[in-house]
């Protein structure tokens, strides 16, 4: 969560369990899960030049990788089996 809510690494802050530098080790193995990095790629610049940040839908789209193309794996119709009559048996 601290990825999402600081700008700025001097704003994060660690509770520390007495000391022990171990309870927080994990942190600098943390990674930005997938689809989140998909959300963050669709910001852009604001209009106004002021430095701000505007989120388009398009552009996040665009960079995951879901713009609306298809891929189309195969044209070929699959061909239907008639089924067998099972025979009843007395």
């Amino acid at each position: 969560m601290a990825l999402s809510r600081v700008r700025m690494g001097d704003h994060m802050r660690l509770m520390i369990n007495g000391g022990d530098w171990n309870t927080v080790a994990y942190i600098s193995k943390l990674q930005r899960n997938e689809y989140t990095d998909w959300f963050f790629r669709g910001y852009e610049d604001h209009p106004s030049k002021d430095g701000s940040k505007v989120w388009n839908y398009n552009l996040a789209r665009k960079n995951a990788g879901l713009d609306g193309k298809r891929k189309i794996t195969s044209s070929k119709k699959k061909k239907s089996t008639p089924r067998k009559k099972a025979r009843k048996k007395r």
